[in-house]
């Protein structure tokens, strides 16, 4: 039995409902809910959790310490974007200077692209940010969007919001889009599932099966619209490292680690 850790998320639940009405994969996965992206990557480096659903930047990260370490699927998110509170557009990304952003997970692959972005433009983006950066929150992905309704101080400057949740919004006037996740990063996936592969031709063997099982696995006629796994956004990502040249996120995900 795998133990497969992962996050309060939409896209990451998706993993947990396809394994329950899969006898399979049911057989050989055991989903294992996580708080933070940190603590699935650490997981798998002290060996409590054979895998898990990370961000990309993170598995490159895994990769170089962790041997062994092989991709099984990759989360396709049906979209997420980084909004503001109101229906009044922000004209200068300079004004979230001193105000609050909401995560689902800091870690999360939104995370890592709006810490990129906001560090271009000459903010800082974290939990501990000072006065003249953007302090990052994490909140449970279901309150999101009544603290963005209901933000009388306007401490909230922004937050990312994930489908449905992100449609709806922008169609009742709460919010606007600053800009998609996916035009951030050409390779924009929701996380990759990554397992230790330490084991010998056996558990090689079973991996592959499980891969199969996983990007085969229809979606659940309740939800056809859900994320769903797809194979990796490319074979060779844990060799070239190509996301990680920048000198803006690789320090950061080691520290996070």
């Amino acid at each position: 039995m795998l133990h497969i850790g992962y996050l309060n998320l939409s896209s990451h639940g998706t993993l947990h409902q396809m394994i329950l009405s899969d006898p399979f994969l049911s057989e050989h996965l055991r989903p294992i809910k996580s708080g933070s992206t940190r603590r699935i990557a650490r997981g798998i480096l002290k060996g409590w959790l054979d895998g898990g659903l990370l961000p990309l930047p993170f598995a490159h990260v895994l990769a170089r310490w962790q041997e062994g370490i092989c991709v099984l699927a990759a989360v396709q998110n049906t979209g997420s974007a980084l909004v503001t509170p109101g229906a009044t557009p922000l004209q200068d990304i300079r004004d979230l200077a001193g105000t609050r952003m909401l995560f689902s997970c800091i870690g999360s692959m939104e995370y890592l692209l709006a810490h990129r972005l906001f560090r271009e433009c000459g903010l800082a983006l974290s939990p501990d940010a000072g006065p003249d950066g953007i302090q990052a929150e994490q909140m449970a992905p279901e309150m999101i969007p009544d603290a963005l309704r209901f933000n009388p101080s306007g401490a909230i400057g922004a937050a990312v919001l994930e489908e449905p949740s992100l449609s709806a919004m922008l169609e009742e006037g709460s919010t606007s889009e600053l800009m998609q996740c996916r035009d951030l990063w050409p390779e924009y996936t929701g996380a990759v599932l990554v397992v230790r592969n330490t084991e010998g031709a056996s558990r090689a063997e079973l991996l592959e099966r499980l891969a199969g099982a996983l990007i085969n696995s229809r979606p659940h006629p309740d939800a056809p619209d859900a994320p769903r796994l797809i194979p990796p956004c490319r074979a060779d990502f844990l060799t070239t490292g190509r996301y990680l040249d920048s000198e803006q996120l690789s320090p950061m995900i080691a520290s996070l680690l």
